[in-house]
């Protein structure tokens, strides 16, 4: 425990700490930040900047500023890379400034003296010590950077150390701090008078080459931040390790550095919200995001199979987490993979009750490295070779190459988009501020800072973006064109509709198992570039432009198959049907025939779910009638909906998936067995909102 000040001596060890405190982002480069190794969730530079920075240096009438303990814990860094400590030296007794202390050793790397009493012991102060070599250690702030931020904004202004330290947040900053010192006329006396209380944390135990002192470090973070105000959805994902699913979602983000175009790109994907949007990304350029993974990794992984085997069943209900677990094991194979018994630093682990919750952590690069050989890889292929979204990834690389960053303002937008994590949040709220400040004012308006003018770049460019989406999905730029792809990639870029996408793989794959042959886990990269190749030519196909299907899912079209009211996550397995229903056009299935070749359980699994979507379709057509036609008897009503529903979806599978009328009534008229199927309650419009035992929600 010790402190951290502004003003006075330079040299003084409390000012160096200030110097030396670090934001994770200023310790590692963004573009090699592996997912693993984050530590910290996104600094808000706009709440340093209008909130904490005039709290700390305003004069208060009620009394003093007052800043909780900043925690910052010491990690092995080499050039900007994670890496660990030497082992810790045997401790040892050691005379400095004139007292005697016990001294311990990480090679160069650190040193730690504590003060020992006359009998040797270590003394009842608990005074100690901390050196560390900057070129291998860096002092990083685990909780409370946003304390941290506004006095090293303070500081960096002051000395004029920007340049170095973090100077591409310098805008947010620095001319903010010189306005504040100004207006409330804070001297270097003063100054010298603010103290910040810090926690200074290493890790003994946490040395050597087999050591993983980040792993601890994030622990820690999760565990200080469960009862304060708790970290974002994505945060926690991000670095929890307590939950395999989210190990599993960080390899596939992970997975996608340095992939050189294979996969979509990491600037695609929005893992950085510190909100949580139901439906869909909340950041127009990116094409998906974490928590979209983490639901492919929950339905593909751990199910449960009835979700996947059962193509009537909605997603509603709480899931046992026992019978999940046993799916994950199943579906990684680990059997092949983990002894029937192992120990994992001293704690023993039995192969069968390993889940969720329950795995060894020592074994987890093992297992993430077997999902992302076969899973992993198959859902990014659907997220990136399938045509809508290969073309978003397509259309937002060639964005980013015209992109022309030759000003400050423009270099934040470029960098809000494609790089820095946590800007583009940063500039909303910076911007929002500014226009309630405009609001309040009479006078003239105060001038636009970069910050501001990066926001209405950002709000600028997305028309543009949208063009390059359009070329690069139907080689047209036209503004009728334009509006209509930007339409269907309102309903592409939810997550029902990829969770859909990414549901039809895992539940043909669930048939695949029992055609001949079985299957092979290390199949899976494989069958799933088998359904992209499918599902692309079912794109390409389609002839006149009224029956262009790049638009088939499209509720703006001519009689779309989608009816579907809302893109609420649990509707994914209608949307599932629909990815289904393409993959059965006679020039798709050609992709599919030699891993399904027994058809009839697919046509009996399209059967069970255009039967659910049906039963959808009459649900909100009976809550439409209720308000048209209040007059309409309970019978009647019902005999309408059924009409109405089975002829609008009739007319889609003819018009987009040449279902002919004869097969499309002959299907309808058919006894098939629903015994297994679970009919939706007419009084409600969607499921209930997706709940499990083993996941966050």
């Amino acid at each position: 425990m010790t402190k951290a000040r502004l003003g006075g001596d330079a040299d003084a060890p409390e000012r160096q700490l200030t110097k030396s405190l670090a934001p994770v982002r200023e310790v590692m480069d963004s573009g090699d930040l592996d997912f693993n190794q984050l530590l910290q969730r996104d600094l808000d530079d706009h709440r340093v900047a209008v909130n904490l920075i005039p709290y700390l240096l305003k004069p208060q009438a009620t009394g003093p500023a007052f800043f909780p303990p900043i925690m910052a814990v010491l990690l092995p860094f080499k050039n900007k890379r994670p890496t660990s400590f030497p082992m810790l030296d045997t401790s040892k007794q050691v005379e400095h400034d004139d007292a005697l202390w016990q001294e311990e050793r990480a090679g160069n790397a650190f040193r730690v003296h504590r003060l020992l009493g006359v009998d040797g012991e270590l003394h009842g102060a608990n005074v100690g010590k901390l050196w560390w070599n900057q070129s291998e250690a860096s002092l990083v702030v685990l909780d409370g950077q946003h304390r941290a931020m506004a006095l090293l904004a303070v500081e960096r202004t002051l000395s004029r150390t920007w340049q170095g330290n973090g100077e591409q947040f310098r805008p947010f900053y620095e001319h903010q701090v010189e306005r504040l010192l100004n207006e409330y006329q804070v001297s270097e006396v003063d100054l010298a008078k603010i103290e910040v209380p810090v926690t200074v944390c290493w890790f003994p135990c946490e040395t050597g080459e087999s050591s993983r002192p980040h792993e601890s470090a994030r622990k820690l973070f999760v565990d200080v931040n469960k009862e304060a105000r708790p970290p974002s959805e994505s945060r926690i994902i991000l670095l929890s390790d307590g939950e395999l699913v989210n190990v599993l979602t960080r390899s596939l983000l992970s997975a996608l550095r340095g992939r050189n175009g294979a996969h979509l790109p990491l600037y695609g994907v929005e893992y950085d919200n510190p909100e949580i949007n139901t439906s869909r990304p909340a950041r127009w350029s990116v094409m998906t995001n974490i928590h979209l993974l983490k639901m492919a990794v929950n339905r593909c992984i751990f199910g449960p199979p009835k979700y996947l085997i059962n193509l009537a069943q909605p997603i509603s209900g709480r899931e046992k987490a026992e019978e999940r677990d046993e799916f994950m094991r199943t579906q990684l194979d680990l059997a092949s993979l983990l002894p029937d018994y192992l120990d994992d630093a001293g704690y023993p682990y039995d192969r069968d009750a390993i889940g969720d919750r329950n795995f060894p952590l020592g074994r987890a690069e093992a297992i993430a490295g077997r999902f992302m050989e076969t899973w992993g890889l198959a859902i990014l292929t659907l997220l990136s070779q399938t045509a809508p979204y290969a073309a978003h990834a397509e259309g937002l690389a060639r964005f980013k190459e015209s992109w022309h960053t030759a000003n400050t303002h423009a270099a934040l937008a470029h960098d809000a988009l494609f790089g820095g994590v946590g800007i583009y949040w940063t500039l909303r709220d910076s911007y929002d501020h500014y226009q309630d400040a405009i609001r309040r004012l009479n006078g003239p308006k105060p001038p636009k800072s970069d910050v501001i003018r990066a926001w209405e770049t950002l709000k600028e460019k997305e028309s543009e973006f949208d063009e390059y989406r359009a070329h690069a999905y139907v080689g047209s730029t036209r503004r009728d064109v334009v509006k209509r792809c930007k339409a269907a990639f309102g309903v592409f870029n939810t997550h029902a509709c990829q969770l859909g996408l990414i549901m039809t793989l895992a539940s043909l794959w669930e048939m695949r198992k029992n055609q001949p042959g079985g299957a092979d886990i290390k199949d899976l990269p494989a069958f799933s570039a088998a359904l992209v190749a499918g599902w692309n030519t079912f794109f390409k196909s389609g002839g006149s432009r009224a029956r262009d299907r790049r638009y088939a899912f499209t509720r703006d079209c001519s009689h779309p198959i989608n009816q579907i009211s809302n893109m609420d996550t649990p509707n994914a397995v209608y949307f599932r049907y629909f990815w289904m229903q393409a993959l059965a056009t006679s020039s798709a299935w050609r992709h599919l025939d030699s891993w399904l070749p027994n058809r009839d359980a697919f046509d009996a699994g399209l059967s069970a779910a255009r039967h659910m979507y049906l039963d959808l379709c009459i649900k909100q057509k009976l809550k439409a009638l209720e308000s048209s036609d209040p007059l309409l008897g309970p019978e009647r009503r019902i005999a309408r909906a059924k009409k109405l529903a089975t002829a609008e979806l009739q007319k889609a599978l003819h018009h987009w998936f040449d279902v002919l009328p004869q097969e499309f009534e002959a299907w309808l008229a058919s006894e098939v067995s629903r015994g297994n199927q679970v009919e939706l309650d007419l009084a409600n419009e969607v499921p209930a909102p997706e709940a499990t035992d083993a996941s966050n929600r």
